[in-house]
């Protein structure tokens, strides 16, 4: 039976405060694309525009208002009204992003707890492959040890260099183990 890998989850996976501000900042940028493109649509059509001779009032006295909105006058209200639509939207995405910033703490608690016993394998499993290491290096410093006592010299086998694993009895190993151990995880 073939296992799944596993995979952490995101914060939004564990935490549905978490994922219900992720989802309201999704929308509020939705609508705040939608607003800014709305705007430069009508501040294109203003600009095409030759300028208004007279107020929206005396417009309106003159029977020269359009009742759909299409006027100067109607747009540039429109335009209006939409700024202040983009300002509360700059606001809100602030606030939300306060918000997700403060739940991220409890958000990723629920994170780690979850990935905890997969971690934990995940290093038990690495600390017993260096052990393997350090065995296989122990057998190895045992050749050479009869190498160098016997004065064979040895050199057409080309000797390795383990320097990298640290000492052979206090070296990186044993630290990485140690550390994995006063932790709990073998």
């Amino acid at each position: 039976m073939k296992t799944e890998k596993f995979r952490v989850p995101a914060l939004a996976e564990l935490d549905p405060v978490y994922k219900d501000l992720e989802n309201r900042r999704s929308l509020l940028i939705d609508k705040q694309t939608a607003n800014t493109r709305e705007q430069r649509s009508l501040e294109e059509k203003l600009a095409a525009r030759p300028p208004a001779q007279y107020s929206h009032n005396v417009a309106e006295l003159l029977g020269e208002s359009g009742s759909g909105g299409e006027s100067e006058h109607g747009l540039t209200e429109k335009l209006k009204k939409l700024r202040v639509e983009a300002r509360d939207i700059e606001i809100a995405l602030s606030v939300i992003g306060r918000r997700l910033e403060e739940q991220r703490i409890q958000a990723n608690k629920l994170v780690v707890e979850a990935s905890r016993k997969e971690y934990g394998r995940r290093v038990a499993a690495v600390v017993h492959a260096l052990q393997g290491v350090a065995a296989a290096r122990a057998d190895y410093d045992e050749l050479r040890f009869q190498f160098e006592d016997n004065d064979i010299r040895w050199s057409s086998l080309v000797p390795m260099s383990l320097g990298f694993l640290g000492d052979a009895n206090d070296g990186h190993v044993q630290r990485v183990t140690k550390e994995a151990k006063d932790n709990g995880y073998v």
